[in-house]
């Protein structure tokens, strides 16, 4: 268990990274690629305010379900 908690952390963290760069880097072309895809018709200003709060709570839902998880177990089997 100790494994996989690990590894769904590093998968989890890296695409967290990833997709904050993405977005901090090209925040233009996330909003083009997201309104041709989705067609929300949203000003740019509401897109960053939703990537903003996804990216928030994806963290969120990574150190619950993944992190403290895995050091909970590397604490108990020590």
């Amino acid at each position: 268990m100790i494994q996989f908690f690990k590894c769904c952390s590093i998968i989890n963290v890296s695409l967290l990274i990833i997709s904050s760069i993405i977005w901090w880097l090209f925040p233009d072309f996330t909003y083009n690629i997201n309104n041709k895809l989705f067609s929300l018709g949203l000003s740019k200003e509401e897109h960053n305010q939703i990537i903003y709060k996804t990216i928030g709570y994806y963290k969120i839902v990574i150190i619950v379900f993944n992190v403290v998880p895995y050091f909970a177990l590397s604490i108990i089997l020590g």
